[in-house]
């Protein structure tokens, strides 16, 4: 034990020195988790104290797995300012180095490091043929292998194949993305990179001709790839209709993969794919823009430019869903009068209700908003006779719908219970009651009602007499029970006796 230290729980308020060398040499261009993991591990250098005492228990502190921290102190390894140990018992510990002595010193660890992988570097070699690779190059292939884990053949195959598309020049970052994204969509085997290859090739070739009839004059990114495979395989885009639609960036003075990008999800979403159908549609534009703004006409809407989302909405209404242009100017025509939301939102909603009604055609629409029309103006009348003025909602439809169609009661003998509901708050549900009861006794007829009411009449009279004449406790018997609304009925059926 030294004569001095510091006491054991003074290293909360002490201070970690990290070099500048560190800043500005490795940690700009490292991973965060890795130098979250070095910067832990260099304040338990200087205060070993209360340190966790394992791999495990490292990892746990810092919130990461322990893979992701082994895996950062063998990347610090590889640049050389720290070196691993492991004993037999697999007992894991770390040596930090002094970095100006590092680099000053000993000169980097960079041959100790390329002398590791020197079969595999012999292989790299030859692949770029005359182009000499940087030990920094070098460093940053090792991260695939050991930070990405891919295995050493799949690297090698992943370099020919993008070697053999851009050429010798290809940059280290560009295709350290293409291994990120292959470690992350889980090619990490011969067999998957050779399939993933060969789905690839076209692709690559395709999304050249694509840049090349944008006026674009150089090898494709990865996220170009990636648009070009969602249109060919997600949307089902042939190149011929993708060309087509390449047309349609000369309203753009920087044609871009992204503007055409936008092209593409309208059509897609307008049913279109195939190059004839991208081709007659690029060709009547006109003649749909000229349409889209006669609805909008209708709507009570003027001046009004159709955009690709506006034409998308078109062509779903009149190919997806068959409806001719006169369907949608009905359609117009009845928001308006409704008092709807004039916008082509509000209209798609409109138009699939109709067309989850089955209603396809002028003819079809017409009868069933007569319908509508005439059940309106029956539960107006029905609402009137009941004392209530208010609008029609849905669930006087559904209460008619009910009445008529399900129990089968003419449209009379509804007249005659919305007037017995006269003194009701909820008027729909008292009437209901009554018609349910006069259904139950097989009533069909406004006599066999009136009967059947002045029966209940003079039965409550009866019970009220009785009730009256009898003095004794009430209380020592059990009462009946009266909702508010019977109540009600009561009181007016004893007024008019």
């Amino acid at each position: 034990m030294p004569l001095c230290y510091f006491s054991n729980n003074s290293h909360v308020f002490d201070i970690t020195p990290v070099e500048n060398l560190f800043i500005q040499e490795f940690m700009l261009k490292a991973p965060g988790d890795f130098v979250k993991a070095y910067l832990y591990g260099l304040k338990q250098c200087y205060h070993s104290s209360g340190s966790e005492d394992s791999l495990e228990d490292f990892a746990h502190a810092l919130g990461m797995e322990k893979k992701t921290v082994e895996n950062a102190f063998r990347y610090w390894e590889r640049q050389g300012i720290l070196k691993v140990n492991k004993t037999k018992e697999n007992k894991f510990s770390v040596e930090y180095y002094n970095i100006k002595d590092v680099l000053y010193n000993r000169g980097g660890n960079a041959e100790n490091i390329l002398y590791k992988y020197k079969d595999f570097n012999q292989n790299l070699q030859l692949i770029f043929g005359n182009r000499l690779l940087t030990p920094q190059e070098y460093l940053k292939i090792y991260d695939w292998i050991e930070i990405f884990e891919l295995p050493k053949e799949v690297i090698l195959m992943m370099i020919r194949f993008y070697l053999s598309k851009v050429g010798p020049k290809v940059s280290i970052n560009y295709l350290d993305k293409i291994a990120e994204s292959w470690a992350r969509d889980g090619i990490n085997t011969l067999q998957k990179a050779e399939e993933y290859i060969k789905t690839s090739e076209s692709c690559y070739q395709d999304t050249v001709a694509v840049l090349k009839y944008l006026g674009i004059k150089r090898m494709p990114s990865q996220a170009e790839l990636e648009l070009y495979k969602k249109w060919r395989d997600v949307w089902g885009f042939s190149l011929n209709a993708i060309l087509q639609a390449c047309k349609e960036t000369t309203k753009t003075q920087s044609p871009n993969m992204a503007y055409l990008d936008k092209i593409l999800e309208n059509l897609h979403k307008a049913g279109l794919e195939s190059s004839q159908e991208v081709s007659s549609y690029l060709a009547s534009r006109e003649s749909v823009n000229d349409k889209i703004k006669e609805l909008f006409l209708h709507l009570g809407k003027k001046d009004i430019s159709p955009t690709p989302e506006h034409q998308a909405f078109y062509l779903k209404w009149t190919r997806e869903w068959e409806l001719n242009h006169e369907v949608l100017v009905l359609a117009c025509k009845h928001c308006v009068r409704k008092g709807v939301d004039a916008s082509l939102q509000s209209l798609d909603n409109l138009l699939e209700k109709w067309v989850k009604l089955g209603l396809k055609t002028t003819e079809d629409i017409k009868k069933y908003l007569g319908q509508i029309r005439k059940m309106d103006n029956e539960i107006k009348e029905i609402l009137e006779r009941a004392g209530e003025n208010r609008p029609v909602e849905p669930a006087d439809r559904n209460a008619l719908r009910l009445w008529t169609q399900d129990w089968g009661l003419p449209f009379e003998l509804i007249l005659l219970a919305a007037e017995y509901s006269v003194m009701a708050k909820d008027k729909l549900l008292f009437m209901n009651k009554i018609l349910a009861s006069w259904k139950a006794k097989n009533i069909t007829t406004v006599k066999e009602a009136k009967e059947d009411h002045e029966r209940h009449l003079r039965s409550m009279q009866q019970d009220q007499k009785k009730a009256l004449s009898k003095q004794v406790d009430f209380n020592k018997f059990q009462q009946h029970s009266y909702s508010e609304e019977d109540l009600e009925y009561l009181y007016e059926d004893i007024e008019n006796a």
